[in-house]
């Protein structure tokens, strides 16, 4: 995509509207940095301190680590206390500005999204009258006002906020499409049909239609707003990818239908019922020999790592992500393995699984 002025006045930072104003985007790059701040420099001593205070508080082996003794010797730690207090005013910091920011130009915006929604050569299909489950309305992920669905400029905040979620590493999409040009083959190699399972703004999938030029390439997402900018965005690069609306629990797909299956940052946000459910689907959509790639939070360490799960269940509760702890806690190992003739697990900052059908 040129870099031209769009819908929101002042062009786009790599695919993404700009803020109208300048002072937004200065504002946002200070909630970027000092959020980056909190978490490479106050995390590392939060860590410490919570490891030095536990014994001292009665807490010297497993059976001492449950959550609630955590958060008690935890919260009252200054430095965390500090840090969950950044942490969660810049959350709403972002959130709050971006929205008010693009609603400036609100009409403008909305007008860009009409207009595209018949262009190609992708294509997309939504329904307005779409029904969500309560597990999914009932929460506004990540604090974005109005969740993912409400809004009709979920995409454009969405898009922005993760700008500032990565903390610069992801302006152009680079974090994103990165894991696209990762993700491992089936065994012999062959991908016609790529299914990119919760695919939010459509950043990978456009991917995958680079990686896989002659492939037939889905995106598919619950949330209608994230769909409709993820097609504008498309039609925008020039981009032969199909979006449409549907549950990843009840996947409008045949049996059999796909080679590659990649499954990013999704199963933290549903409860784990309806999580398993989602990978019974993709199993059933996945052709013999086939690939489901699953990136997502690292499962919970035996006997817990005291900092990760005091901050796992802080980020749960004040970024209103409710099922992600359960989730981390939930063995997922077992329930792949009892699903996939082959599963391989790589940690990293996401967790990495390769589950060949």
């Amino acid at each position: 995509m040129s870099i031209s002025a769009g819908a929101g006045g002042r062009g786009y930072i790599g695919t993404m509207t700009a803020m109208p104003k300048y002072d937004d985007e200065s504002f946002l790059d200070f909630v970027e940095g000092f959020r980056l701040w909190a978490l490479q420099k106050l995390n590392p001593i939060a860590s410490r301190a919570l490891e030095s205070a536990l014994p001292s508080q009665g807490i010297r082996d497993e059976k001492d680590l449950e959550i609630t003794n955590l958060q008690r010797v935890a919260d009252p730690i200054p430095v965390i206390a500090i840090r969950n207090r950044i942490l969660s005013s810049t959350q709403g910091m972002n959130w709050n500005r971006i929205l008010d920011s693009y609603s400036t130009k609100r009409e403008e915006l909305l007008g860009e999204l009409t207009g595209c929604e018949a262009d190609g050569p992708g294509t997309l299909k939504w329904d307005p009258s779409f029904h969500y489950p309560r597990y999914y309305t009932v929460v506004e992920y990540h604090r974005q006002p109005g969740g993912y669905h409400h809004d009709d400029l979920g995409g454009h905040v969405y898009h922005y906020g993760t700008k500032v979620f990565h903390g610069g590493n992801n302006d152009r999409d680079e974090a994103k499409e990165a894991r696209i040009w990762e993700l491992p083959l089936p065994a012999d190699g062959i991908v016609n049909n790529f299914l990119d399972l919760a695919c939010s703004i459509g950043a990978g999938t456009v991917t995958a239609k680079r990686r896989w030029p002659t492939a037939t390439v889905i995106g598919i997402d619950a949330a209608g707003p994230l769909l409709r900018y993820a097609h504008m965005r498309a039609s925008k690069l020039n981009a032969e990818v199909q979006f449409i609306q549907a549950l990843a629990e009840d996947l409008p797909f045949d049996d059999d239908t796909f080679d590659l299956i990649y499954m990013s940052t999704l199963l933290h946000e549903l409860p784990v019922d309806v999580g398993h459910d989602a990978i019974t689907e993709a199993h059933r959509v996945l052709r013999e020999g086939g690939v489901l790639v699953i990136h997502d939070m690292m499962q919970a360490d035996r006997p817990v790592d005291p900092w990760a799960d005091y901050d796992r269940h802080f980020d749960s509760a004040f970024n209103n992500e409710p099922y992600a702890y359960k989730f981390v806690h939930s063995d997922l190992d077992s329930f792949l393995s009892s699903r996939f003739a082959n599963v391989k697990r790589t940690l990293g900052r996401l967790t990495t699984w390769v589950c060949t059908k």
